[in-house]
């Protein structure tokens, strides 16, 4: 073979009792294996034609048996032929953009040259394990479709390994390209993905760092680096928003929809919280789940789904559930309580200070962890800016029940026009707030306006002008760009770097919706070697491991 072979994509060949199906990124064919013909022949012609359609002359393939066994394999369009590959360092190249040029042993009397991969997690990597001192006993590809497999031994035999300990059959989602542009730092490569039915519910991270996703009614933990699935939990109702509380020292993840609302702790059954008719519920409100009412009141959520409810004073809104507290604000007076028992005598409130004489407030932006951040419109010369400038002020809540006591924290004078108080986004997990083009540290207390409105999302402001996606991180620097107004946003990234991704299937409804694990670098296989990839992956295919430690609750 000298056509050369990209690490990337990757061909999954499954191997089943009178069929192979050939997956080419989402372009399933199924090939029958009829009785005349061989079962060797057959794996050739589908791989060659998955091959094809991918605008590829030579290709990685993956061959998956039903017992969950994994075999690495090259297919060459031109001979037709499907070969073992070969990870002998004397043989194997890679050139400086990641292709591979690999000598591979040849098809002999219909059997293919095949070798075995150590789990489905290294056969996603494309990992080769090496062969082992002891003797191996191997199967015949018979009837039943098992994979003829050669080691430069003379005999055949039974696959056999006393040594071996027992391995579980897990689930290893498949790796895939990005249908749409990949969000600035990242490629379109994603080392794993899971299908969703909708892709409007945004992914969280579970108190261990496992990617959520939301398919319908069942939430599924990930593992961030392979995708293989560590808890799965199903609610009683089609999951439109889900979202992480600590509450009372306990995790849970609350997952909702208009009128019902349920969280998961450590067991599986989901804990109800009684959501009153005329009841909005609240998940990016605050420290714990909250349902604003109609009458003025809020009901804060807790621990074991009780609530505790808080009276709203008449001219104001709720703007953060602090533990079992209630922050509100008359937004346009500047007026603030932190209302703490259930009683309809509320305290006092405070009054948000000045920052500058004349200064003329905006509006009060919302609260993160009980610091409040309001907008100030500078007078002529006030806080040494321009008549046009604004002020962000950072004001500390107090504790004391009967009467609310607020303290400036720090103060952020900015140049520029007016902030934007409409479609306030809030990232309450990194503390960051974004209204119109001012990104607000909350934590740091900094402010910086952006060159544009954008999206708040995993730590980042994204922002689109002039042709290009900028990411921007909460000092107000730009760290990557990326040319193109339709690139993505991640709704998380994980503790490896993986920008976990929401994507839309094909629009005929034959494919589905994905969440995509992209990889801060991967292969870039140019235009003349790669053709466009389809917009969505196949479900992911069984692959064996070892034991499989019992699933870990979130």
């Amino acid at each position: 073979m000298s056509h050369a072979v990209h690490p990337w994509p990757v061909i999954v060949l499954t191997i089943g009792e009178g069929e192979i199906v050939a997956d080419a990124n989402g372009d399933v064919l199924t090939y029958p294996v009829l009785e005349d013909a061989s079962p060797a022949d057959v794996a050739a012609d589908a791989a060659s034609e998955a091959c094809r359609r991918l605008g590829l002359k030579a290709c990685r393939v993956q061959g998956h048996t039903e017992d969950g066994e994994v075999y690495e394999m090259i297919v060459d369009t031109e001979f037709g032929t499907l070969e073992e590959r070969s990870t002998d360092p004397a043989t194997t190249l890679t050139s400086g953009n990641g292709t591979v040029h690999g000598q591979t042993s040849v098809r002999r009397g219909g059997r293919l040259g095949l070798r075995r991969t150590s789990s489905g997690a290294t056969a996603a990597r494309g990992g080769v394990r090496r062969p082992q001192a002891r003797r191996r006993k191997l199967m015949m590809w018979g009837s039943a479709g098992v994979f003829v497999v050669t080691v430069g031994m003379c005999g055949v035999y039974v696959l056999q390994d006393p040594e071996a300990t027992p391995a579980a059959t897990i689930y290893t989602p498949p790796p895939a390209q990005l249908p749409v542009p990949a969000p600035a730092g990242w490629d379109t490569y994603a080392t794993w993905t899971a299908p969703m039915q909708s892709s409007t519910v945004r992914a969280i991270l579970d108190p261990s760092g496992h990617p959520v996703s939301v398919d319908g009614s069942t939430l599924t933990a990930h593992d961030p680096k392979t995708g293989v699935e560590r808890w799965t939990r199903t609610a009683p109702f089609t999951v439109s928003e889900v979202a992480l509380f600590t509450l009372d020292g306990q995790s849970r993840v609350a997952a909702s929809t208009a009128r019902e609302l349920v969280m998961f702790g450590d067991g599986p059954d989901p804990i109800r919280v009684d959501v009153p008719q005329n009841g909005t519920i609240v998940l990016d409100g605050g420290t714990a789940p909250r349902v604003d009412l109609s009458s003025k009141q809020t009901l804060i959520v807790a621990a074991d789904g009780s609530t505790v409810s808080r009276v709203v004073p008449a001219a104001a809104e709720p703007i953060e559930a602090l533990g079992a507290d209630l922050v509100t604000a008359d937004l346009q007076a500047g007026r603030i309580w932190r209302v703490t028992t259930d009683s309809a005598a509320l305290p006092s409130p405070a009054t948000l200070p000045s920052p500058a004489e004349g200064a003329e407030l905006i509006s009060v932006l919302g609260s993160i962890d009980g610091r409040v951040v309001a907008a100030w419109k500078n007078a002529d010369g006030a806080s040494g800016g321009a008549s046009d400038g604004v002020s962000i002020g950072f004001y500390d809540l107090g504790t004391a029940p009967d009467a609310t006591e607020v303290t400036q924290a720090g103060l952020v004078t900015l140049e520029g026009g007016d902030v934007s108080t409409s479609g306030l986004q809030l990232d309450r997990e990194n503390a960051l707030m974004l209204a119109g083009s001012v990104l607000v540290d909350v934590s740091a207390m900094e402010a910086h306006r952006l060159p544009g409105a954008g999206k708040l999302s995993a730590g980042y402001a994204w922002v689109n002008t002039d042709g290009e996606q900028s990411r921007i991180n909460p000092q107000g620097e730009v760290e990557e760009t990326t040319d193109s107004l339709q690139a993505s946003v991640p709704d998380l990234i994980t503790a490896d770097g993986k920008a976990v991704t929401r994507a839309i299937g094909s629009p005929t409804g034959d494919s589905p919706n994905s969440l995509y694990a992209l990889a801060d670098t991967g292969p870039r296989p140019t235009a003349s070697t790669i053709a466009p990839t389809p917009a969505t992956t196949n479900t992911p295919a069984p692959t064996s491991t070892s034991a499989v430690s019992p699933k870990e609750n979130p």
